[in-house]
């Protein structure tokens, strides 16, 4: 009797062609929060857990990508010339030379198909977990909003986020407490739901929430970029005269 396969069969080539999609359409269809035209590549990078490099050749393999430089590394590839001959006439590295030419089809035999298959599944449910948050803003009661911000951070475990300050920083989520790699006391549920209050509370009387300092509360300088992050404060729902307009 043959042993059972310790790991799903995943369509490798499926789950690659997905990746592709998804990663064009973020490119293509910035969040709010992002002014520019397009998302940058280290924003796509930390959506995906992928080098920016490797977002970069997605993006080409997919054909939505351009530049000066990538037109004229497509250029010199069309007429038949070598990675190493690019690189001399560019002054460009291997791997950036690389990462403006689109994947072979045999780069799905060299992705972890576990890998791949658990990357996009995160990405999916931090996804659904933003548009749940907005949706409740929108929609729902204060109880139904609190309890949607808790959900999407907890999705959001792991994720590298920066401070007002510049300083990067992940948490571990543990029960109902937060641990931020740069604190050493731990940010409560109780806390968090107490932010959130504060967030509602001054959006419903039209007061900007400019930083920090504005939610009140221990570990302000963490949370204030991780609600940026999940939706809950954005200049769109403080010039929107939804839910609690």
């Amino acid at each position: 009797m043959s042993r059972p396969s310790k790991k799903p069969d995943y369509d490798v080539k499926k789950l690659m062609d997905q990746l592709i999609d998804e990663v064009a359409n973020a490119y293509l269809h910035p969040q709010e929060r992002l002014p520019d035209e397009r998302t940058p590549l280290n924003v796509l990078a930390e959506e995906f857990s992928l080098s920016a490099l490797k977002v970069r050749k997605l993006l080409v393999t997919a054909g939505v990508y351009d530049s000066p430089i990538y037109r004229r590394v497509q250029e010199l590839y069309a007429v038949g010339k070598t990675v190493k001959e690019i690189q001399r006439l560019t002054s460009l590295s291997a791997a950036s030379v690389s990462g403006y030419l689109p994947y072979r089809k045999t780069i799905y035999k060299l992705e972890d198909r576990t890998v791949l298959a658990e990357r996009l599944q995160r990405y999916r449910e931090r996804k659904q977990a933003v548009q749940k948050v907005k949706e409740q803003w929108m929609y729902g009661t204060e109880e139904n909003v609190i309890e949607a911000v808790w959900n999407a951070v907890c999705r959001f475990e792991g994720y590298s986020f920066e401070t007002v300050q510049g300083l990067r920083f992940h948490y571990k989520v543990r029960g109902k407490e937060l641990f931020f790699s740069r604190k050493e006391k731990s940010v409560t549920r109780a806390t968090l739901d107490k932010a959130v209050k504060t967030v509602i509370e001054l959006q419903r009387q039209r007061k900007e929430i400019s930083g920090p300092k504005k939610l009140n509360c221990f570990g302000a300088s963490y949370l204030y970029p991780v609600f940026i992050r999940i939706g809950l404060i954005s200049e769109t729902q403080f010039k929107s005269a939804g839910y609690y307009g």
